[in-house]
């Protein structure tokens, strides 16, 4: 008898294989490794039902069904898993397997990945739980040994199950509600979508838009002092201020009384500090910067690391949260190092060459932390080889940034001097900082980055060592200057910026409590401080914003983000509770209390239902705002008398158009032909049919009348119809000889 494995991922499947003694055999879909078997899913491999999957009148948008009454949510096979969890099911009824490890994600989502299989199958095998963040032979050996009951993670696993019904019953409640609400007012463009996570990221932007646009700017001056010390080191400083000086004439009087005068250096400050080398990429630092250095949209380098690790194995997981690695891999390095040095071997990209060429193994960086890392380590690359000609531009551009991140691991940090002083001059205080590198370190193999000054940081350089003067020590005020300056708003979006800031919405929580529900979030998660949404999720969150044209994003590498009207008018009916990021704090604190079992997943969903019906009540009574305001030049449509024309274009033929009623959805029929782009309301005079038409040699009932194409083509189609009741609809044009011949169209 044996044990059935069953992995969030084939990876992590071919790893634990590693681990397990016995010889091994590969079949479709699993591995055998002495008397286990190790299988594996693609991440979910099962969805949720969809509402029309519950009952059949779901399949029509109506209020009155809202909000949707699930019994028991049901899960059905994602279709291009099908066959894998077959294979999964199949295994679960092998009478030599006797027992089943879960080997999903240390968290609440990879929990519930694979408990949800369990359920699907209905499976009545013992079930234990294998956690693993370290896929090193080693690592694998040492949780084999630390294997627990699952009935252990049943609090996770109702804490997952909660966040993921319940993001179920507020998307598609909320959006079927202020859709079809909207459609009542006459709204014909497109889904209003609304969710947990979508919502408060379009509202940043909106947020962000309207701050921009209502700014106004305000004139203040920058005070900076040029001093002599009395041992002749000339520097320069900045008045200290609490707020900016926005008076000229209080600005000119600090000026006078500054000037000439002599001041005393009270404070000076020396350390010698390190950087150090940037931590390997996660997700969301790799779209970052690839929506910075590539131009590339986050769903874009999303599906190009999915490629780079499924199709050519070059990239460890690519969906990861974390930037530390597991201190197994550093034995691992000298190995993956030699095959980027093979695979990059002809590169002409001199800093990637410099780094493999320079890299020092027995330095080990402080990216080799395994308390550090959380369901998933750094994404690295894994040493596979592999033909880099048969890359893409972008897939060899991200495989560079990431073989660099690694490489990098492998040098010495950055060395400076840091200098601080304080100049006191009348009740005056000036201030001054200056880094002085002693050892480029890493830095040295790296192209200098961009210094992206910031307002509020009006820094002055120095050409003097300020760790030359003496604390204690005067100097000479020799000028002071006014710099007029103006306030600016914080600028635009890029998507650089929108992704960083996901990470950290919790400064923008009114609410204490709410600031602080979201820093407890992620308490313990490196490169997370209160955001909003996953790695994985967030990138799909922005590419639905955009294909729903909530929000624009600008064509050029700088990717500046707009919100559309439509995606500020949606922000301005939307309940309150999604536009902002209360939500996910409050469900935070309904989690912990499913996890610690003193709140039930029924009653945190009874409240969920009860919150969602209440907002339904509301959207009911709502006049959508712009949403709800109809043309002023709409024709009320002849046929109901209630909706009004709308001009849509053919789906089948672009360029045609046409005209049908805004209460198409309530079975108004209307249809008109568009005339120079106005509705043809008067029918069209019927065709004569002239004495001389000839019988449709094709249905032998029909006339032969004479047609002329857009494209001023002249041939002859049948009016007749067929004993089925279908119209002939042939067509026949004249051939050389003067005879009809028909005209067959390719329907491919």
């Amino acid at each position: 008898m044996g044990r059935l494995f069953i992995a969030e991922k084939p990876e992590l499947a071919r790893a634990i294989a590693k681990g397990l003694n016995g010889n091994e055999t590969k079949s479709n879909g699993f591995i055998k490794k002495g008397d286990d078997t190790i299988t594996w899913a693609f991440g979910h491999i099962l969805e949720l039902y969809k509402p029309d999957d519950y009952a059949e009148k779901y399949k029509k948008w109506d209020l009155a069904d809202l909000p949707f009454k699930i019994e028991k949510f049901k899960y059905k096979p994602i279709e291009k898993s099908k066959e894998q969890l077959n294979i999964i099911l199949n295994l679960l009824k092998n009478k030599g397997i006797n027992e089943v490890v879960h080997c999903g994600d240390a968290d609440d989502e990879g929990q519930i990945l694979v408990d949800e299989i369990l359920q699907y199958a209905n499976n009545k095998l013992p079930v234990k739980r294998l956690l693993i963040n370290d896929l090193s032979e080693a690592g694998i050996k040492k949780e084999l040994n630390n294997i627990r009951s699952n009935d252990d993670f049943y609090g996770l696993s109702q804490r997952g199950f909660a966040r993921s019904l319940a993001d179920w019953i507020v998307g598609l409640n909320l959006t079927r509600a202020y859709t079809v609400t909207a459609r009542k007012k006459g709204y014909q463009d497109g889904v209003l979508n609304l969710g947990r996570v979508q919502t408060p990221i379009l509202s940043l932007v909106v947020n962000r838009d309207q701050e921009n646009e209502n700014f106004k700017s305000l004139e203040y001056f920058a005070i900076s002092g040029e001093f002599k010390s009395f041992d002749g080191i000339e520097f320069r400083a900045n008045l200290k201020v609490d707020d900016k000086i926005t008076d000229r004439e209080i600005a000119q009087n600090i000026a006078k009384e500054c000037e000439d005068k002599t001041a005393r250096i009270t404070t000076k400050k020396t350390e010698n500090k390190k950087e150090l080398p940037p931590l390997p990429y996660n997700l969301l630092k790799l779209q970052a910067e690839c929506a910075k250095e590539l131009g590339l949209k986050p769903d874009k380098v999303l599906s190009i690391t999915q490629n780079l690790r499924e199709k050519f194995h070059l990239i460890t997981y690519n969906r990861s949260d974390c930037e530390y690695l597991p201190e197994t891999m550093y034995d691992e390095a000298p190995s993956i190092m030699q095959s980027l040095k093979e695979l990059f071997n002809n590169t002409k990209d001199l800093e990637l060459n410099g780094i493999l060429q320079n890299a020092d193994l027995g330095i080990k960086s402080t990216a080799f932390n395994s308390a550090n890392i959380s369901a998933h380590h750094g994404i690295v690359p894994t040493g596979a080889k592999a033909n880099l000609d048969e890359l893409s531009k972008d897939e060899l551009n991200i495989f560079t940034m990431i073989a660099k991140r690694f490489a990098l691991q492998f040098f010495k940090a950055r060395e400076y001097e840091a200098t601080s002083i304080v100049v006191e001059i009348c009740e005056y205080k000036f201030t001054a900082s200056q880094n002085i590198t002693t050892d480029l370190g890493f830095a040295f193999y790296l192209k200098p980055q961009k210094d992206e000054k910031n307002d509020k940081n009006d820094e002055v350089e120095n050409t003097s060592r300020l760790a030359d003067l003496l604390e204690g020590s005067t100097a000479d005020c020799i000028k002071i200057k006014l710099d007029a300056k103006k306030t600016k708003p914080k600028p635009f979006y890029t998507m650089a910026t929108l992704l960083t800031d996901l990470t950290g919405v919790a400064k923008y929580a009114k609410n204490p409590n709410i600031k602080k529900l979201l820093l407890e979030k992620d308490q313990g998660k490196k490169g997370e401080n209160g955001g909003i949404g996953t790695p994985a999720t967030r990138s799909n969150h922005i590419k639905s914003l955009i294909d729903n044209d909530f929000i624009s994003v600008s064509d050029d590498k700088k990717q500046v983000i707009h919100a559309t009207q439509k995606g500020k008018d949606l922000i301005a009916v939307a309940p309150e509770i999604l536009t902002s990021v209360d939500m996910t704090a409050l469900w935070f604190e309904k989690q912990k209390m499913i996890e610690s079992r003193d709140l039930s997943l029924d009653d945190f969903l009874a409240e969920i239902n009860k919150q969602i019906k209440d907002e339904i009540e509301k959207v009911k009574d709502s006049d959508m705002g712009n949403f709800g305001a109809r043309p002023q030049d709409a024709i009320t449509c002849p046929m109901c008398n209630k909706g009004y024309l709308i001009r849509r274009e053919s789906q089948n033929k672009k360029g045609v158009f046409w005209w049908g009623c805004s209460e198409w959805r309530n079975d108004c029929k209307a249809f008109f032909y568009d005339n120079n782009g106005k509705p043809q309301l008067e029918a069209k005079p019927k065709q004569e049919i002239p004495n001389d038409a000839q019988i449709c040699p094709k249905c032998k009932s029909g006339k032969l009348l004479p047609k002329t194409s857009q494209k001023g083509f002249n041939y002859f189609a049948c009016n007749g119809k067929l004993k089925n009741g279908n119209w002939c609809n042939a067509k026949f044009k004249t051939n050389d000889s003067g005879e009809l011949e028909e005209m067959i169209f390719d329907k491919k």
